[in-house]
């Protein structure tokens, strides 16, 4: 293979790497937007159930829902300030409000699930709540439920990908790199210049293609610590794959 080929052959496949790398961008921006999701659809995770106005006791009841194991009481709030609760949320309701008759209002509570939604849960959850004494009705967005069960579920699948992809690359690059510096004492240091080689390369494709983002004003989601993994994980796959280390 004359000198201008291998040349050409090194620079396609260090473009290939910096191009890798820019993808990967992306895909890690991906993956943080879905993360973001599922953080704000979090605080809407909620039940809210509603105590009988004959209860002569409220504590109790919200000391039995969280007895069920099912959610946890995250806010109590007594139908004397269920009225100035409302006004707080939606300042427009103190114009077409009338206050003043507390026997219309219900206590209630804000219950939070203690483990993952799943649908099941969310049956079970209903139940139980439905069942506790004093309790009248419980209110909740199915819909936000199932969302974040589908995101949550999502990102574990992603998580899952990522770790048996870094696994395999992590042995594969310990593997090779052990055999070829086994056979020639010269094959350190050409493994070596060909690591920084790919690192530099990786890192370019990461800084371009997170420049023109910016340049753009393209709204990445992903901070700079991307970058700790996305480069080294860029440049061992392409020491794996470069040819001129098994030559």
């Amino acid at each position: 293979m004359s000198d201008s080929i291998k040349t050409a052959s090194k620079i396609i496949k260090f473009v290939s790497i910096a191009v890798i790398s820019g993808f990967c961008v992306f895909a890690a921006d991906h993956y943080y937007r879905i993360e973001n999701h599922a953080r704000e659809l979090l605080p809407k995770l909620s039940m809210t159930v509603f105590i009988d106005k004959n209860c002569n006791d409220d504590a109790q009841v919200c000391e039995a829902i969280e007895a069920l194991g099912f959610v946890t009481v995250s806010e109590y709030v007594h139908s004397k300030n269920v009225y100035d609760k409302a006004v707080e949320k939606n300042p427009f309701l103190k114009d077409v409000s009338v206050p003043g008759d507390s026997e219309i209002f219900q206590s209630y509570v804000k219950a939070s699930p203690s483990s993952f939604p799943t649908e099941d849960f969310l049956v079970a959850a209903r139940n139980a709540v439905s069942g506790v004494e004093n309790v009248s009705e419980v209110v909740f967005n199915p819909e936000v439920f199932k969302e974040y069960a589908r995101v949550k579920n999502l990102l574990d699948f992603y998580r899952k990908i990522l770790l048996i992809f870094a696994v395999i690359i992590i042995v594969l690059l310990i593997s090779q790199s052990i055999l070829f510096i086994l056979e020639s004492e010269d094959n350190t240091r050409k493994f070596i210049i060909g690591a920084i080689s790919y690192l530099i390369a990786a890192s370019i494709g990461f800084v371009v293609v997170w420049g023109i983002c910016l340049f753009m004003q393209y709204p990445l989601i992903i901070n700079e610590i991307a970058a700790f993994y996305i480069i080294p994980l860029t440049a061992a796959f392409g020491i794996i794959f470069n040819e001129n280390c098994r030559s």
